[in-house]
């Protein structure tokens, strides 16, 4: 059942987008019943075919093999849709709003011996297209689509396995899938890769899909996992899919203070891990860290193009070098507004595609303490004269604990 429905950030004229709290507590199915209800009422979410009825028979099957949570869930779905539990016709494994998309993004992560908490501590940036997801393809929007990410929930579920699993993110109630936390103090945040394909043609729901998407890939991580050594074991078991036309790669970090991200290799689509060292920062921006492990590896850039992968990360990490002594929270978020997305000229800046993005949330994140810190953009201010960058009001800081949400 639903045992909370509330606001961490309410919707109000003139801001961009709200965040909806809502914990779920129960059997899995109950679980996915709850929210594909609140999907349709609310959020006026749909469920996707399949091409072809073999594709759900497998589907199934694989669940049921690999995740059994999201399985159970699927069934609910099916249930709050009025379909049968063992239907061939729509995939109930996604409660779709508005549409999903790939977020261009920077996070670092600091070891607890670098830090004035002297736990581990990240900071990150998510980075997201401010109109509606169907106009960045060249498509008409629907009457009913609401700007990109304008409606995002965060979504705390106790299903079956006793796992308390927090997710934030848009676009799907079952799977919003951009960051989570669990009760382990496990964190994930997805960021695009730019330099990587994704899997161009493919759905994020239904049609020909087999295995899990990346948008349920945090959700089974969060829900099988308490470090990331087992989140690397869990991981290499999956079949993973990525339907956008870029790759994405992910952050995960655990309360121990271990932190590695995992990316899917642009040639041979195998599963890589860069670990993060002991005793230094580790910046994540939007390219493959495999495949260009330090600055010297980098592509020649333009500068001027601040939003470019390879130029925000050299300017992080021109800002850590700068900086002395340990990093306290404050510090963290300044060197995050280092990158912040907010230009007058997008393309200028090297913003995918020349389409308007903003830094929709950044947040510090502490897998010890389940905590988040979060600001969310509001609006903006006007160009800032002279710079190619534009003046936006955030809201204050507002704190999250998963312990909270829990009791």
């Amino acid at each position: 059942m639903l045992t909370e429905d509330s606001y961490l950030l309410a919707p109000a004229e003139g801001d961009y987008l709200s965040v909806r709290t809502v914990t779920a507590r129960g059997g899995d199915e109950e679980i996915g019943a709850d929210l594909a209800r609140l999907g349709r009422t609310d959020f006026g979410a749909r469920i996707a075919p399949y091409s072809d009825p073999i594709y759900a028979q497998a589907r199934r099957t694989y669940l049921e093999r690999n995740h059994p949570a999201l399985a159970a869930r699927a069934r609910g779905v099916a249930a709050a849709f009025g379909m049968p539990a063992d239907g061939d016709e729509f995939d109930t494994t996604a409660v779709g709003y508005d549409v999903p998309g790939g977020p261009a993004c920077s996070a670092v992560w600091f070891p607890p011996a670098l830090t004035t908490t002297g736990r581990p501590l990240f900071g990150r940036n998510m980075d997201w297209y401010t109109l509606p997801l169907s106009a960045t393809t060249g498509m008409r929007p629907g009457p009913d689509e609401h700007p990109s990410c304008s409606r995002t929930v965060l979504v705390t579920t106790v299903g079956e396995s006793g796992r308390a699993v927090a997710q934030l993110g848009c676009h799907d109630l079952v799977n919003p899938g951009y960051d989570g936390v669990n009760d382990a103090g496990l964190m994930m945040a997805l960021l695009v890769d730019h330099t990587a394909p994704g899997n161009p043609g493919t759905s994020g729901a239904g049609f020909l899909d087999h295995g899990l998407s990346s948008m349920q890939l945090i959700g089974y991580v969060l829900d099988q996992a308490t470090t990331v050594a087992e989140a690397k074991r869990s991981l290499l078991t999956q079949h993973i899919f990525v339907p956008v036309a870029e790759s994405q790669h992910w952050l995960i970090a655990d309360a121990q203070g271990a932190a590695t991200v995992f990316e899917i290799d642009r040639a041979s689509r195998q599963y890589r891990f860069t670990d993060a060292p002991a005793d230094a920062p580790f910046i994540i921006t939007n390219h493959a860290l495999h495949t260009y492990p330090t600055m010297d590896t980098f592509p020649a850039v333009d500068p001027s193009r601040e939003h470019d992968s390879f130029v925000r990360y050299r300017m992080l990490s021109e800002a850590i070098g700068a900086h002395r002594g340990l990093w306290s929270p404050a510090d963290i978020d300044a060197l995050l507004d280092v990158v912040l997305c907010a230009f007058t000229d997008d393309a200028a800046a090297g913003v995918s595609g020349g389409v308007p993005e903003r830094t929709l949330w950044n947040y510090l994140a502490d897998p010890v303490a389940r905590t988040y810190r979060f600001r969310f953009h509001q609006c903006d201010l006007g160009p800032e004269p002279g710079t190619n960058h534009m003046r936006v009001q955030r809201t204050d800081h507002l704190e999250w604990s998963l312990d909270k949400a829990l009791s």
